[in-house]
Order: structure tokens, then sequence, then C-alpha cells
């Protein structure tokens, strides 16, 4: 295992952050999360995620609600569209494969609302197939840390997937979300105490 990935993990394992979606396998709960969260701050979205469980426990709940019930936790986050694209993909998930999540990437990013990033969460972490997903803010901390101009999601999850471990890649992964969150920041970033200081490329320069 590479140094910086030890150092990453023994930071997460104190440091990682509390969400109600996390530590959940499954993909009604994930999938809801995940929608949400899309350009959404996650402390934005705890709460009218809450919510949406409280009247929509279960996958058959949401299909049996109107539309309008649901658009109306959405529209306190401002993001009516996303109601539409949720409920129609746990409902297509229900009708059309039994409520099973298809564990195929093809048939995932075929689902309304999902795309690359969410279809890799789920074969994360519904469908045991470790599959990095890469967002802005990690693009951000691999950028730095690489000390890339320039840096795709291909090549990051290139990178992630040569460099770590299948059996700890998902922790890796939201390890580096984390530390996006709460170190790794757009601006004035907190090197001095980042647990990857040592193996950063910018972290001198940053700092």
């Amino acid at each position: 295992m590479e140094k910086w990935v030890e150092e990453l993990l023994k930071w997460f394992r104190v440091n990682a952050r509390s969400f109600p979606w996390r530590g959940y396998r499954d993909w009604y709960r994930i999938l809801v999360a995940e929608v949400m969260l899309v350009r959404t701050k996650s402390e934005t979205v705890e709460k009218m995620y809450r919510l949406f469980l409280e009247r929509f426990p279960k996958p058959e709940d949401l299909c049996k609600a109107s539309l309008n019930e649901v658009k109306d936790i959405f529209t306190r986050l401002g993001l009516v569209q996303r109601a539409i694209r949720i409920r129609e993909a746990v409902c297509l998930i229900l009708e059309k494969y039994g409520g099973m999540l298809p564990c195929s990437y093809e048939e995932l990013i075929s689902l309304p609302g999902v795309g690359r990033y969410i279809a890799r969460v789920l074969l994360t972490r519904v469908c045991s197939n470790p599959s990095p997903f890469i967002d802005a803010n990690l693009i951000r901390v691999a950028r730095r840390f690489l000390g890339l101009q320039e840096v795709d999601v291909s090549y990051i999850e290139t990178w992630l997937e040569k460099s770590v471990y299948k059996d700890v890649l998902e922790d890796v992964n939201v390890a580096l979300l984390d530390l996006a969150g709460t170190i790794c920041k757009p601006r004035n970033p907190k090197c001095s105490i980042c647990p990857l200081n040592s193996s950063c490329t910018s972290a001198k320069t940053l700092s």
C-alpha cells in the first residue's frame, strides 16, 4: 500500500464526516442521496434527505405518491427537476427490475438522473464492484496532489485503480471527498494539517 493511502486512511478513521446516507448498502437510500447531492452541498441536503425518507421510507411509497408530493420536498432545495428524475428512476427499478438494482454500468446510466458518478457510487456501494467515483471536488484534490494543471475524470479513475487496492478503494474515495470538503478547499486550503502534505506536489506552494 502506498504511503499516501496509509496516511489518508489513518486520518479518515478519526475525521470521517457523518451523514445519514453513509453506511448503507440499500440502493434506494443511496440513489435518493446521490441525486440530491448533485452540485449541492451535503449540509444543505441532509435535512431534506431525512424528511424525504420520513415521507417515502420505501421505494414503493415513492411510486404510490403523486409527483406533486415529491416535488414539494425538492422545491425546498430549488431542484424540482430532480424530483421528476428520481421518481422515474425508482419506479423504473421497481417495474423493470423487480426492485433489484441492475449492476451493469450501461443499465445504470440509462436510468433517469443517473450519470457516470452516481452509477459508479451504486456499483461500489450496492453491487460490491469498487469503482472510483470522481466529482469536481476530488478532481481539485487530485490535480493539486499530482501537480497537474489539467486532469480529467478518466485519468483520475485510472490513477486510483492503479494506486489503491480494491478492498480499500471505497474508503479512499470517500476519504478524498471528505478531505476536499474540510481541508483541501478551493480557497485557502489547510495544507499544514493535511494528511497528504508530505506526498502532495502542491503543498509547499499552496501553504
